[in-house]
């Protein structure tokens, strides 16, 4: 895959070409550009990114520590593998530490084998300085005021289902049907109910309050 600085559009913008022996060309302009492996560092704050008091490679050493530590895990390498990727030396390296730990965005303590040899570092980062973190919403945690209790809410049920449920009357129809069917002496009908009741016994007669009927 061709680098983005290997491109024509960037080319074109040099001030000047590579050319072996050439002297006002920077030392860093003949060294190879990293390949794209899909790594990358999840987003920083601008106070990190802004601190003038970090030396600038300090800078780029945290930022390195902080896509190697992933979810925010400690990190145990050794001193020539940071150095190494930073293109530093062991001694600058150091530098580089000191200073970041200076500024409270890291601890590091040194590691040991079974039998006290130093086997390299153990870094873990200050990831509330270093990395930006979405803010959660925060839940309600106050009881809701008197006059929203009672406030119906809209539920997400579907607005154009019709669900017909019987009404008193007919109910108090259907029960007396069941009266009749079982031998029962059922309650008095009025006379608002005494239709509704007529055509669910499908009896012809009028049932009317006190008198006596039999089941069908």
């Amino acid at each position: 895959m061709l680098h983005i600085s290997h491109t024509a559009a960037i080319l074109a913008q040099r001030p000047y070409q590579i050319v072996p022996g050439r002297s006002d060309a920077p030392r860093r302009k003949s060294l190879e550009c990293p390949p794209d492996r899909g790594t990358f560092v999840k987003p920083l704050k601008q106070c990190f990114v802004r601190n003038p008091r970090l030396m600038p490679m300090t800078r780029i050493m945290l930022t390195l520590l902080a896509g190697w530590a992933g979810h925010g895990d400690s990190i145990k390498t050794t001193i020539g593998i940071i150095a190494k990727h930073l293109g530093k030396s062991r001694r600058q390296l150091f530098r580089y530490l000191k200073d970041a730990a200076e500024e409270g965005y890291l601890y590091w303590t040194k590691t040991k084998d079974r039998i006290g040899r130093y086997t390299g570092i153990c870094v873990r980062l200050n990831f509330g300085a270093i990395r930006y973190e979405k803010a959660s919403r925060a839940k309600a945690s106050s009881p809701k005021p008197a006059e929203m209790v009672d406030v119906p809410q809209e539920s997400d049920t579907k607005t154009t289902l019709s669900i017909t449920l019987p009404g008193e009357e007919e109910f108090q129809a259907r029960l007396r049907a069941i009266c009749l069917r079982n031998g029962i002496e059922p309650p008095p009908l009025k006379r608002a109910e005494w239709a509704i009741g007529k055509k669910i016994l499908g009896r012809r007669e009028k049932i009317w309050p006190g008198s006596s009927a039999t089941a069908c």
